[in-house]
């Protein structure tokens, strides 16, 4: 069979792209297929998994998220490399390249890159060596791209024969590993794919939500429309001409020759709630034109004014209880502010005195939660000098005992009696107690070396 192209379905927001990608899956799920869903985030993957369920799709039809669908691939490749994760990745290229920490993760990015376009290092260094070619003579050639004798290489050609031998030291260290990275893993998985398009076999793919696609993602779409043969459905927000939809082009275009069936959806109004759809619509139809006019807004926008931070905030989350007490669903309600992690804290006491259930995505060191203090406790008593506060750590981490009381007793106990190293307030413990076995038992897996270390310290991450 040859490769069936691609459908496209487009248009801009609030036009029925949703109601279009869903009548293709279950046109294929009534034809006995098991079509995969892809959709951008965790979020539109429980909507989607709900709507489906509700709709008497539970079986046969499965979404995920883009790594869900090439994680797939790399599955029906039959690849057996272990993957090497992206901290992993980092800690390796900080190794042979010497860089600090920010270094690493933007040579990191790098990396992934030249994986991607499938740049080997002896491509790189080619390209190299014929750029140097180039410079030391632009009418000549000088042979493998060496400089003329007794000329050195200028700042930037060193900065790049560095980054080949990096790159090849890389690579060298994946092949001694027998590992891959993300990039890696998904390119050869592709490559199988296009060799042998029937590693695949016939499940359809269908994509919705996508603002925009990376090159990787444009490769999977490409590789398994294309050439795999697989019927693949893409919604994209977008319309031609419009600047709003500027960055989107350049997917558009890239998909289009391969798409026989182009679905545009013209604008809508009747998807926005009603008291707010004409300010929304106007809204949507002349973003970042020449020429736009002014509507009055209505009830759309309203302007809320506090003498304070706080005072501000208070009067946001008196307008979501108020919206909450309407009977609208608190994940469909959104505060948006420019920097989230600057108001976290402020914002989580006073959605709490409003008894608003959120959710707010906050970066907490691990060191700061009861866990993370509790399991770092017990890998300082285990291989380091731990002292009183690192026993009592983990003592207290929830779970450990059922008893939380005796923690506070050998606190006291040990306090009384100057007993400030871990080694010591264990003693008093166990005079008492039962052996504290687990910290044995991680001293004698780091005794085995870091992997066995690795493995107790996460199978006890896993009990906590």
């Amino acid at each position: 069979m040859g490769a069936v192209p691609i459908a496209l379905v487009t248009g801009p927001a609030n036009a029925g792209k949703a109601h279009v990608v869903l009548d293709a899956l279950r046109a294929h799920v009534a034809h006995g297929e098991d079509p995969l869903l892809v959709v951008p985030t965790e979020a539109d993957q429980a909507r989607y998994r709900r709507e489906l369920a509700e709709g008497g799709l539970a079986l046969g039809a499965r979404v995920e998220r883009f790594e869900g669908l090439l994680a797939e691939v790399v599955a029906r490749a039959g690849l057996v490399e272990e993957p090497l994760g992206p901290l992993a990745r980092e800690r390796v290229l900080a190794r042979l390249s010497g860089a600090r920490p920010g270094m690493a993760s933007a040579l990191a990015r790098l990396v992934a890159e030249l994986e991607t376009q499938r740049v080997t290092p002896a491509r790189l260094r080619g390209a190299l060596r014929a750029s140097t070619a180039e410079k030391a003579d632009p009418n000549g050639e000088v042979p493998d791209g060496k400089l003329p004798q007794g000329e050195q290489p200028d700042g930037e050609q060193a900065t790049l024969e560095r980054l080949c031998g990096v790159f090849d030291g890389y690579h060298e260290a994946l092949a001694r590993m027998r590992r891959a990275d993300r990039e890696l893993r998904v390119t050869r998985a592709l490559d199988a794919l296009r060799r042998k398009p029937a590693l695949w076999g016939s499940t359809p793919v269908l994509l919705y939500g996508f603002d925009d696609l990376t090159e990787l993602q444009l490769d999977a779409i490409e590789t398994l429309g294309g050439v795999v043969g697989a019927r693949i459905t893409v919604s994209l927000a977008y319309e031609p001409g419009r600047v709003v939809f500027a960055g989107r082009a350049g997917a558009f275009q890239r998909l289009a020759p391969h798409a026989d069936a182009h679905t545009e959806l013209p604008a809508r109004a009747d998807y926005y709630a009603a008291r707010a759809r004409d300010a929304l619509h106007h809204l949507e139809r002349s973003l970042l034109t020449d020429d736009p006019t002014r509507v009055e807004p209505g009830e759309a926008v309203r302007l809320l004014e506090g003498g304070s931070p706080r005072a501000e905030l208070e009067l946001v989350a008196g307008e979501v209880r108020a919206l909450l007490d309407e009977g609208v669903e608190a994940g469909e309600i959104a505060i948006v502010h420019r920097s989230p992690e600057t108001i976290a804290g402020l914002l989580g006491e006073v959605l709490q005195d409003f008894d608003v259930p959120y959710a707010l995505r906050d970066r907490v060191r691990f060191a700061h939660t009861a866990i993370g203090r509790g399991l770092l406790g017990l890998l300082r008593c285990a291989v380091a000098d731990g002292d009183l506060g690192d026993l009592l750590a983990w003592l207290r981490a929830p779970g450990v005992l059922d008893r939380p009381e005796l923690a506070d007793r050998l606190e006291a106990s040990a306090r009384r009696q100057g007993a400030g190293s871990a080694a010591r307030a264990r003693a008093l413990w166990e005079s008492e107690h039962w052996p504290l076995d687990r910290i044995d038992r991680a001293r004698e897996a780091a005794a085995r070396g870091m992997s066995a270390l690795a493995d107790a310290l996460t199978a006890e991450l896993q009990r906590l």
